[in-house]
């Protein structure tokens, strides 16, 4: 009976959480059906059947397990599957002892009112919504969606959802974020530790949290440096406009195109480049993948969605691949692989004004490009000042995996390629 495992999406996921099973134990299932929906730290994703047989559950939703933990068996076809575990009841702790009270007496023209503000006390209070209900009626919605609706602010109760048995999903709390709930947070006064009335204390997401502990890690634990040059891109530009307007599929080139190109051709030629230091070794990676950190569509976090084997594919592979991955992960349904596996990244955020900026190193890779916007500037050309297209980029490294004269002759390439852009579509070898 074949294992069904927790699936790893991205480098930094340690756990998954069953959102939904499409599946229930005892039903047959065919290769390639879809049997659960799984929530990682950065996004959701469809697990797939591997085999045909009868499915058992090993992990009923809501429940995180490990990466590479059983969930699920598949079983031979025709044969019964037992029933799921039932999830094992928590025991209410045991009472505490109440204290003695100190016998009072009353007097005797007391007693009776004294009794009946007794009786007044132990009457129950009002038991209070519990949660999953609204006013009584259950709001059946999934731990995702749950948790985008507090981040949000969108009250649960006046959706309708789009699930199965009208179950709200994650895509039914996206297209209501406009509608905020009632803040149900009460005011606190100011101390040392805790915000004043002017302060909005926001619960980060788990993948907001992942990334700010990964970055935090990367800035203390990194010894980096930076390495920026300046490119003509006049070329590349014209170069671009002329696919979109007569290669088809060229329709949507970018210019981060071109640079995962000329990155992934650089990375060949230097394969320091493309390596980690991990556990006190040098590990040079055999695959060029190609990260490239985007901006992030609602309720995500950063994103950094990866083309694996750049170097083995043409500028039309690489865009039309490269708009693919982002699309699934903005979406928040990217194929296993889409999100891990980059030895190497690029964060452009040239299209949002910025001039030059330094991006922070993602380990384990040892570098990251950062580029800037395309300006036009007076350049100086065979002695006239004529005007031209320059484009700033900024290599973050990490030093101990290699050193400035590698990083500048890496750089010095990825500036010739991008600068003689023809190099660029010729066909991989």
């Amino acid at each position: 009976m074949p294992d069904i495992n927790m699936p790893k999406l991205s480098d930094t996921m340690e756990e998954g959480t069953i959102v939904e099973w499409k599946k229930k134990s005892g039903d047959q299932v065919k290769t390639g059906e879809v049997l659960a929906e799984v929530e990682s730290d950065k996004a959701t994703f469809d697990l797939e059947a591997e085999a045909d047989g009868v499915l058992q559950i090993l992990v009923e939703q809501g429940v995180p397990a490990k990466i590479g933990a059983p969930i699920a068996k598949i079983g031979e076809a025709g044969a019964a599957a037992p029933a799921a575990p039932a999830a094992p009841a928590k025991q209410p702790p045991p009472p505490k002892p109440a204290a003695a009270e100190p016998k009072v007496e009353l007097p005797s023209s007391a007693k009776g009112e004294g009794q009946a503000e007794g009786r007044e006390k132990r009457a129950p209070a009002k038991q209070e919504t519990q949660d999953g209900q609204q006013d009584g009626r259950e709001v059946k919605a999934s731990p995702l969606a749950r948790r985008l609706a507090e981040e949000m602010g969108v009250d649960l109760a006046a959706l309708t959802g789009s699930g199965p048995e009208g179950r709200i999903v994650k895509e039914d709390v996206i297209a209501a974020g406009g509608k905020p709930k009632t803040d149900r947070r009460r005011p606190q006064p100011a101390t040392a530790q805790q915000p004043g009335l002017d302060v909005e204390v926001i619960e980060p997401s788990r993948m907001q949290a992942t990334i700010a502990r990964r970055m935090a890690e990367a800035k203390s634990t990194i010894p980096e440096f930076q390495v920026t040059v300046e490119a003509r891109v006049d070329l590349a530009v014209s170069l671009r406009q002329q696919l979109k307007d007569s290669v088809a599929g060229a329709e949507k080139v970018t210019m981060t195109d071109f640079l995962v190109r000329a990155c992934a051709l650089a990375l060949r030629k230097f394969p320091e480049v493309n390596s980690s230091w991990i556990d006190g070794k040098f590990q040079r990676k055999r695959s060029i993948n190609i990260g490239l950190a985007v901006a992030p569509s609602q309720g995500m976090g950063l994103l950094v969605p990866v083309v694996h084997d750049a170097d083995q594919k043409d500028m039309i592979q690489i865009s039309i691949e490269s708009r693919q991955v982002i699309e699934r992960a903005r979406s928040g349904r990217p194929n296993e692989g889409d999100l891990s596996g980059a030895t190497f990244s690029i964060s452009n955020l040239g299209m949002f004004g910025v001039d030059e900026f330094v991006a922070i190193i993602n380990p384990p890779e040892a570098g990251i490009l950062a580029v800037g916007a395309i300006k036009d500037v007076p350049v100086v050309e065979d002695g006239r000042i004529v005007p031209g297209k320059v484009m700033r980029m900024t290599l973050s490294v990490d030093h101990r995996v290699f050193y400035g004269a590698t990083a500048a002759q890496f750089m010095a390439e990825v500036k010739r390629l991008i600068e003689n852009p023809v190099t660029l579509v010729v066909p991989p070898n």
